[in-house]
């Protein structure tokens, strides 16, 4: 586990280089990098959504992301390509400061293992 001061470095940077590399807006959030992140797992890049499918893309990542720490597991694509997770075990059990540390280090892991970091 990073430090938290690493971690918080480290996000700062891929904010930065999404934001450089997107043309997103200068105020990222987790919510917006998994939403990124849902619609690069989903493979629909030049898809309108509804509000929510953009709440299921956000789903999509966070148990994308959370799956390498046990607490999804891949069941299924269905038959217009959205995966289905099952869930393991509950990190939304965690504080809030707690979670988003979980995020932010596997959102960092993720970018990570696709070559972006």
């Amino acid at each position: 586990m990073t430090t938290e001061k690493t971690l918080n470095e480290q996000w700062e940077i891929l904010l930065q280089k999404l934001i450089k590399d997107f043309s997103l807006p200068k105020q990222m959030d987790i919510d917006k990098v998994l939403y990124l992140i849902g619609i690069q797992e989903l493979g629909k890049y030049h898809q309108t959504f509804s509000k929510e499918e953009k709440i299921n893309l956000i789903h999509i990542a966070t148990c994308c992301v959370l799956a390498p720490y046990g607490y999804y597991f891949f069941e299924y694509k269905d038959k217009d390509g959205w995966p289905f997770y099952r869930r393991i075990k509950d990190h939304l059990c965690l504080p809030q400061e707690e979670q988003n540390i979980l995020l932010k280090e596997a959102i960092l892991t993720y970018f990570k293992h696709i070559d972006y970091l």
